[in-house]
């Protein structure tokens, strides 16, 4: 592909490390051509970053050019060492905020590197000027914010994406199609366990663990990228949520566990359990989904491997992947259970376990082909929603109806997740 897509960083803090080395490694197709953050230091030290990182993997791919054990290899490795070597030879512009970085001409897409809270304003500002994005996520603080951000994607025509590497597996679409088929029968549970571990300190000396500089914590910031593949595979909105939530035996502002019983506009009910406390256990599994259905049930691992891999720079997570492991039950029907493994054919041209890096590139090749993200970016708005809500059903001692009015202080970021006197807390010596 001879046209490379010009994009620019918004937002230089700690998360633009990892994208430093995602776009080292697609050069191919894109390249950063200016960054922009409020404290210009910061925005002149990833251009540099940036430029070195593509010197580096110039020098990696010649490399692997001439250790090439045959000529298919050689030839990709030395067109990517071109590509790389271009990257590198470009001067990156730095800009002091976001609206200067806009208005540059040459910049055809942006990716939104900032915090949660203060995403929606670039992001917005990026659509109405015609430019195509990438942001992390969760994609918005609010559900207020996430309806603006639609609408302004839809009017301006751009293609838009918020981050969460699991939504693109091979087994998730296998998992939604087996809901789909009907094979299972009518659903009455549909499950979500997280059981992760984020100790006191991942919260010390920074923007985690704070309401206004991380927006949530175990099922907002944390759990989208478990919420949202699984709320593409039900395929069925929620429509009602009974919550606790809150800084259990941590000493923040917002969620480490959140546990909720929810209702499903298909009429079954389940349980999203999003933790950062659970201690690893060999009985515990990190991440668990479960279906109960009148003719089979399903069960999916979700799993995120080999996190800190080097690669360009060390311990970025460019190519740490993300995988679904599907199994099937059943005690009524014989042969479904094959039936609903044979739906898993046809899935080949999609990865097992895709990384960090493949979804970006997906991204940027969607842009340059014009062809749209292969999966519903209103998905990530209803896991917004269910956040907002499982907050205020804490907050209330009140079962709360989706969808959120529009005048709901949790529509908007006005509503707060208080703490409550009963809320075991962080022991002094913790």
């Amino acid at each position: 592909m001879d046209r490379k897509l010009k994009v620019g960083f918004i937002g230089c803090g700690g998360i633009s490390r990892l994208y430093t080395d995602i776009y080292a490694g697609m050069t191919d197709l894109a390249q950063v051509v200016a960054t922009a953050d409020l404290y210009p230091n910061l925005a002149e030290d990833r251009a540099q970053a940036i430029h070195e990182a593509y010197t580096a993997e110039a020098a990696r791919q010649r490399a692997l050019a001439i250790n090439a054990r045959d000529d298919e290899s050689r030839e990709a490795a030395r067109q990517m060492a071109v590509h790389a070597q271009a990257a590198a030879d470009n001067d990156i512009r730095t800009y002091d905020g976001h609206e200067a970085l806009l208005s540059d001409p040459e910049i055809d897409a942006v990716a939104v590197l900032t915090t949660p809270p203060i995403r929606g304003v670039p992001v917005v500002a990026a659509a109405r000027a015609g430019k195509h994005v990438f942001t992390e996520g969760p994609m918005a603080k609010s559900v207020q914010e996430a309806d603006e951000i639609l609408a302004a994607v839809a009017e301006a025509g751009i293609t838009y994406a918020s981050q969460c590497g699991g939504r693109y597996t091979r087994g998730l679409q296998h998992a939604r199609r087996a809901i789909a088929s009907g094979l299972m029968g009518p659903l009455a549970v549909a499950k979500l366990e997280i059981n992760w571990y984020h100790q006191q300190s991942y919260y010390m000396g920074g923007w985690h663990g704070k309401f206004d500089t991380e927006g949530g914590g175990a099922v907002f910031h944390h759990g989208r990228y478990v919420i949202e593949p699984f709320l593409f595979a039900l395929g069925s909105p929620i429509v009602e949520v009974t919550a606790y939530s809150g800084g259990f035996l941590r000493e923040i502002e917002h969620d480490s566990y959140s546990l909720a019983l929810v209702r499903y506009a298909n009429g079954a009910v389940g349980i999203i359990q999003g933790s950062l406390l659970h201690h690893e256990h060999p009985r515990t599994e990190q991440t668990r989904w479960e279906f109960v259905g009148q003719n089979a049930s399903m069960v999916v691992t979700h799993e995120h491997l080999g996190w800190g891999q080097p690669t360009v720079l060390l311990n970025t997570g460019r190519e740490s992947v993300f995988k679904h492991t599907l199994s099937f039950g059943s005690t009524n029907t014989p042969g479904v259970e094959a039936e609903l493994e044979a739906l898993g054919e046809g899935l080949e041209d999609l990865p097992e376990a895709p990384s960090q890096l493949h979804q970006s590139r997906l991204w940027a090749s969607c842009v340059l082909e014009g062809r749209p993200i292969p999966f519903p970016q209103t998905i990530a708005r209803q896991h917004v929603e269910l956040t907002r809500a499982i907050y205020k059903s804490a907050a209330t001692a009140s079962t709360v109806q989706l969808p959120l009015d529009r005048d709901d202080p949790y529509y908007s970021f006005e509503g707060r997740l208080p703490r409550p006197d009963w809320m075991p807390r962080l022991p002094a010596d913790g």
